[in-house]
């Protein structure tokens, strides 16, 4: 049946790619797979570039996403996708699959483009160091199309990587005041920030179970349990796009003992910029740790 399915909406986007337009000076089509990198490409492109984004409801969870036959239509119509790859979304994997090599759009995995080896995190947008190598990559795309917009390409390029050098200003900085400070975590999605920040991140195996679609052990619900109680970490971050359970238990035991519980997405919110949404994440983190810290050592 997901064969059939894949096959339908492959039709669909080939049929759509008939209709693509043809003008030179027309403003490029992408097709970003999460509303993150549609809003860098945005930022990028500028009036060179029409983007749309796939995954734009905070509230729905990337891994159990399923695409539409509409989804299907508008990579038929893209001259750029962008794709997070590193088994995030597989599903556009599959929707790209069989095409000839006639109008094929360009594809910028984000996963291949920074090295991405299986069981590393594929939350790539938390890393700055990703984010730069994702927009420079995607203003040559443009430019390998629209050689006579490269000028223009390149400048938005600059003016937004500059915007990231506040960013990871505050970075460094907490580095220097958090750095080696002990957290836990429900799933690895903020682990790249936090690996930038120098935090010690315990109950990995329970994070890895997760991330690999596995419930965690007894032993590992134990270990994250009781060093919860034990007040051993610092701050619970929790990914606050799913819950269950077993998350709000671990909520409700995080904050019994007073440790501090910070929620992150994976998904970028309606109409936010990812500057000010990363300089959001950053200052609930910063506000949590003060939180912690006011009722004593962790």
């Amino acid at each position: 049946m997901v064969r059939l399915v894949c096959a339908w909406l492959m039709a669909v986007m080939l049929a759509a790619s008939v209709g693509r337009p043809a003008r030179a000076d027309s403003p490029i089509a992408v097709v970003a797979a999460e509303a993150v990198w549609g809003d860098i490409a945005r930022q990028v492109g500028g009036a060179d570039v029409a983007v749309s984004s796939i995954l734009t409801n905070p509230a729905t969870d990337p891994h159990a996403f399923e695409a539409s036959p509409m989804d299907g239509r508008r990579l038929g119509m893209a001259r750029i996708v962008i794709a997070n790859g590193g088994g995030y979304d597989g599903w556009i994997d599959r929707l790209m699959e069989g095409g000839g090599s006639a109008d094929r759009p360009v594809v910028l995995t984000v996963a291949a483009l920074v090295g991405w080896r299986d069981g590393d995190n594929a939350h790539f947008w938390y890393d700055l160091s990703m984010v730069r190598v994702v927009a420079t990559a995607f203003a040559a795309d443009c430019g390998a199309i629209r050689p006579d917009r490269r000028a223009a390409l390149q400048a938005r390029l600059q003016r937004f990587l500059d915007t990231l050098v506040p960013l990871q200003q505050r970075i460094a900085q907490l580095r220097e005041r958090y750095h080696g400070v002990p957290v836990a975590a429900s799933e690895p999605i903020f682990g790249l920030m936090t690996r930038q920040i120098g935090l010690t991140m315990h109950d990995t195996d329970f994070q890895r179970a997760v991330m690999n679609g596995t419930d965690p052990g007894p032993a590992e619900v134990a270990g994250f349990e009781q060093d919860l109680a034990a007040r051993r970490v610092r701050v619970l971050i929790l990914n606050e796009q799913t819950t269950g359970p077993a998350t709000e238990r671990l909520d409700r035991l995080a904050r019994g003992t007073g440790i501090a519980v910070l929620r992150v997405g994976e998904s970028l919110p309606p109409g936010t910029r990812y500057q000010d949404w990363i300089g959001g994440v950053l200052d609930r983190l910063e506000q949590a740790f003060a939180q912690g810290s006011a009722r004593g050592p962790a």
